[in-house]
């Protein structure tokens, strides 16, 4: 996989830069956990990359609806009531998640068993991926690990990844996460492609390189990508242009023709384009160079074929969430769904056909410490360390029987027709 640009790449781990160019010079300092793992081997731990795509099926009757929900991020009791206010009917509709279903709000673990009890589709989203690769790791080399195991790997900087960290929310959902619940947020892919009526649809969560076809995008930008700048994608918004505006850039001049792929191999933005290009002429005062980069954006118009491999299947619009930042992006080609759900705004649905938009209101829980996610925790914490509590042997002490009580000596008057003799 091509190394992405640091602030975009958070898989790495944390001190790859650092080892590079050091040939055989390495620390002998290792760190060795109570049960015995050595650090090297949690340092040197690769979580498995996201499948890229999921060609997504109707088995059967295909749904009446579908019904794309944005950011949730633990925001469970919300995540219900739009399931309310949209009246979704299992079995006749089909929610499609746009990623980060946890982190960040109350009840993360509900949020996920949710989702699955729906039988709902999902795409992987940044904080998803996080909790993924905490919970693998958890059951990788960190297996059996107690907390203050892991919290010195930590204070040593031997955690496998740059963004680990014990009180970031991330592994107290990895760490209590049925695994049925885990197994299903986990095969979640980078991308989902749509059958029949909506093909021309791609779900991602962060968003697409728009000179890249769908099998050449890279799973980490899919994720994590905002904007495209002269260095390739960033998730900084200050670098460049909006993506989804480089998007419609490319996609822009096709109009209502149909569905395209986009092929080409040139990372050029258009805001280089729209230096060269007289504002009130439009394109016709471009200059040769600007001509040349536009034509490096390949764009071929067809019918989309179930049977097609991904480097020809057809498609334009793109469903996604991951900023925040902006808010609500409903553009023509372009949904972005994420309505700052966790931090007071919206959880907000699309809905196909008809490109319908519902929105319940949320509450504020960003920076609230007092989560359903961590009472789980320490719940959790109690439950095992109870469990694992050695217990004594108890002795028989038969049950002590207290003695009948002591009924005071009762003296008989004297009879009445006693009398006292004088003496």
């Amino acid at each position: 996989m091509q190394k992405l640009p640091n602030k975009l790449n958070r898989r790495t781990n944390k001190d790859e830069k650092e080892g590079e160019g050091d040939g055989d010079t390495q620390s002998s300092e290792e760190t060795t956990t109570d049960n015995g793992t050595s650090s090297g081997n949690a340092k040197s731990f690769r979580a498995p990359e996201p499948e890229l795509v999921s060609e997504k099926t109707f088995t059967g009757t295909a749904p009446e609806r579908l019904i794309f929900i944005g950011d949730i991020h633990g925001c469970a009791e919300e995540f219900g009531k739009l399931l309310e206010t949209v009246n979704f009917k299992q079995g006749s509709d089909q929610v499609i998640l746009v990623g980060d279903l946890v982190a960040k709000g109350p009840d993360s673990l509900g949020v996920v068993n949710k989702a699955r009890s729906i039988k709902a589709w999902g795409v992987r989203g940044n904080h998803d991926d996080r909790v993924v690769r905490w919970g693998q790791f958890l059951q990788g080399p960190a297996k059996g690990m107690s907390e203050s195991d892991l919290k010195a790997l930590e204070d040593a900087g031997e955690l496998p990844y740059s963004d680990f960290e014990l009180s970031g929310g991330h592994y107290d959902i990895a760490s209590t996460m049925p695994l049925c619940d885990f197994s299903y947020l986990a095969q979640f892919s980078a991308l989902i492609t749509l059958p029949d009526a909506y093909s021309e649809w791609v779900v991602a969560h962060g968003g697409m390189e728009p000179t890249k076809a769908i099998a050449d995008q890279d799973p980490e930008v899919v994720m994590t990508v905002r904007n495209i700048g002269p260095d390739g994608p960033s998730s900084e918004k200050d670098a460049g242009d909006a993506w989804f505006e480089v998007w419609a850039d490319a996609i822009g001049p096709l109009g209502n023709s149909g569905s395209s792929t986009i092929s080409g191999k040139s990372s050029d933005t258009e805001k280089e384009t729209a230096k060269e290009t007289d504002p009130e002429e439009g394109e016709e005062n471009e200059g040769e160079d600007t001509k040349e980069k536009r034509s490096n954006i390949k764009r071929q118009s067809s019918a989309n074929s179930p049977s097609a491999p991904l480097t020809e299947i057809q498609f334009k619009k793109v469903i996604y969430g991951h900023d925040a930042g902006r808010a609500l992006q409903i553009h023509d080609i372009t949904k972005g769904l994420d309505s700052r759900c966790v931090y007071g705004g919206e959880l907000t649905a699309f809905i196909l056909p008809g490109e319908e938009l519902k929105s319940v209101p949320c509450q504020n829980y960003d920076g609230k410490d007092a989560s359903a996610d961590r009472r789980r925790r320490r719940a959790f914490l109690e439950r095992r360390a109870l469990s694992l509590r050695p217990r004594r042997k108890r002795r028989m002490v038969l049950p002590r029987i207290a003695p009948p009580p002591v009924r005071a000596h009762k003296v008989n008057p004297p009879p009445r027709h006693y009398k006292r003799q004088e003496m």
